[in-house]
């Protein structure tokens, strides 16, 4: 009899063997994956914050601020799980894969990958839309923004407790031994949790659009807001492409090598999301740093030929020091649509161009 150190998670198909030494696998994927995508992340993080503290010298992080720190974070351990279940056997067929690894081991890291994806998406969404609410003034889209968050917090932490609840009892979901209890049928949970987040994801980036219309932006600027809005619809449809993966999930249950995709497209899904999710707080780190990127002089005032339409309606941004006001006062920072002198809307300015005298 072989030794029960060498039993596979599940026993070859008719023909083939196990192979415990030189598997196929396609885990190098994650690798890749890990290392182009999460560095882009962390960039953008990094990028957000100096902005916030050196730049526009608030000195303090907003509500946004945190939660796309958090949702970085759980990226960041949704990246160190997946490469921890690569070592472990994920990227290889279940019988090429030892049952001391996939169970329990593999399957926890598994539940807290699905965890650390739908809580990262979450805090990630909420955060873009809370960013949206300081921007834009308007009642309505307030209230379409807030119907926005709590539809996906809602989704996403009735997706953090399905997955921890999935199974009664909870054990059975990495612990092949307990014949007895049931579970849900995670991987229709997977597609359906999956639609809802392309929906959100859509929403998130078409609410702002009637408001963005209506920016005295010049056309440079323009183009950049509609290229921020852009790579929100690339994050959408990076979300398809894993609805996709995990239609082919439904129809094979060799866990670890048909999750391989869905678990990669999560990766990218969220680690492109903050980096699309930091680019609308970043215009003064591009306005400092790379001033002709945004058609502006290196004195930050427009570059482009024709100036911006006056307002007898637009109010002052409140974004800089009492001192910094005096010496501003000549560029005119204003904003629109209208906007009340307390109200907070310090970053506005991260978006909104000096009006033209």
């Amino acid at each position: 009899m072989p030794s029960s150190d060498l039993t596979p998670a599940r026993p070859p198909p008719d023909g083939l063997g196990s192979n415990f030494v030189n598997p196929t696998s396609c885990g190098t994927k994650f690798i890749v994956v890990n290392c182009i995508f999460l560095p882009i992340a962390f960039i953008s993080i990094v990028i957000r914050v100096w902005t916030r503290m050196f730049i526009t010298r608030e000195f303090r992080l907003r509500r946004d601020d945190v939660l796309m720190i958090a949702a970085f974070v759980l990226s960041s351990a949704l990246s160190a799980v997946t490469l921890r279940m690569v070592k472990l056997g994920m990227g290889r067929h279940m019988w090429d894969v030892l049952m001391s690894n996939y169970s329990p081991t593999l399957l926890q890291l598994n539940l807290s990958a699905a965890i650390f994806y739908n809580a990262g998406t979450g805090f990630l969404k909420v955060s873009v839309l809370l960013f949206y609410i300081r921007i834009f003034p308007s009642r309505n889209f307030h209230i379409a923004a807030w119907v926005l968050i709590f539809i996906a917090a809602g989704y996403n932490i009735a997706g953090v407790l399905a997955n921890i609840f999935s199974c009664n009892p909870i054990a059975k979901t990495w612990d092949v031994r307990i014949v007895h209890g049931t579970c849900i049928n995670r991987p229709v949970f997977y597609f359906v949790n999956a639609c809802l987040g392309i929906l959100t994801d859509f929403a998130t980036v078409l609410i702002p659009v009637p408001w963005i219309r209506r920016l005295q932006l010049p056309p440079r600027q323009k183009v950049l807001v509609l290229c921020i809005l852009a790579m929100g619809c690339f994050v959408g449809i990076v979300s398809c492409i894993r609805l996709y993966s995990l239609y082919t999930f439904l129809r094979n249950d060799d866990l670890t090598w048909t999750s391989v995709d869905a678990l990669i497209w999560c990766l990218v899904e969220l680690d492109l999301g903050i980096a699309g999710g930091c680019v609308t707080a970043m215009r003064p780190f591009a306005r400092k740093y790379f001033p002709r990127l945004l058609g502006l002089s290196p004195h930050g005032t427009s570059g482009d030929d024709h100036p911006l339409p006056s307002d007898q309606n637009l109010y002052p941004l409140y974004s800089v020091t009492r001192t910094g006001r005096a010496r501003l006062s000549s560029l005119n920072y204003h904003l629109s649509p209208k906007w009340g002198p307390k109200g907070d809307n310090l970053s506005q300015e991260q978006i909104l161009p000096p009006a033209a005298e």
